[in-house]
């Protein structure tokens, strides 16, 4: 089998790559499975502009053709979906018993906390955009305070280590962090697809001989 797995496209978010990944969707290999590893919509913006709303008709209409499979992550709002076709809509994904695929939102320890300091960023955000002004991006924000944003990283993938331990995977695929990387910890391969929020893209394409994270 061929899989491609990509994360955190924040559809209604300013800072989407829009025409990258409408290029990208539309020239996958014919046979190749398209999972969407969440935050694919962003819920935390109020409209979702006309070519991202095009993004999740192309996605609807896709699934008629190849396997799609949409992990939900903690900003997916799925009622925007105008037409869910033939989408499987899932927690957890898993390929073969080589590899598994979850957000990472759920493994996130450290949630509750992080969304207590970030929430005057919210409430800046929410001024901003009601102003007409382009909202900041989160992950480029976060990423000023370099220690802290590598701490977080490093727990978030510590608790994927460890739930890809207990599920007897020797590999997990998250995003949620918006960082792309792979690195083995503990016997275990974590990778981390990023975000289609900053260049260069990432995906990971999953085949019969190999794992391997690759850029746009």
């Amino acid at each position: 089998m061929e899989a491609v797995v990509i994360s955190d496209l924040h559809l209604e978010s300013v800072h989407t790559l829009s025409h990258l990944i409408t290029f990208f969707i539309k020239n996958l290999p014919e046979e190749c499975d398209l999972i969407l590893n969440g935050d694919i919509i962003d819920s935390s913006y109020p409209n979702l502009p006309r070519e991202n709303l095009q993004i999740l008709d192309l996605i609807g209409k896709e699934s008629f053709r190849r396997n799609i499979v949409w992990i939900r992550g903690n900003h997916d709002d799925c009622s925007l979906l105008r037409d869910r076709g033939k989408i499987q809509f899932k927690r957890i994904h898993t390929v073969d018993n080589r590899l598994i695929i979850t957000h990472g939102n759920e493994l996130d320890k450290t949630k509750a906390k992080i969304q207590q300091l970030f929430r005057p960023f919210k409430v800046v955000q929410f001024i901003l955009v009601k102003s007409g002004r382009k909202p900041v991006n989160v992950a480029q924000f976060a990423s000023k305070f370099e220690t802290f944003y590598r701490l977080y990283r490093r727990k978030l993938m510590l608790d994927a280590v460890k739930f890809a331990k207990e599920k007897g995977f020797g590999a997990i695929a998250c995003g949620h962090t918006h960082h792309p990387e792979d690195r083995t910890v503990q016997g275990v391969r974590y990778i981390n697809t990023g975000a289609w929020t900053e260049y260069p893209p990432h995906y990971l394409m999953v085949n019969n001989r190999e794992i391997k994270l690759k850029s746009i």
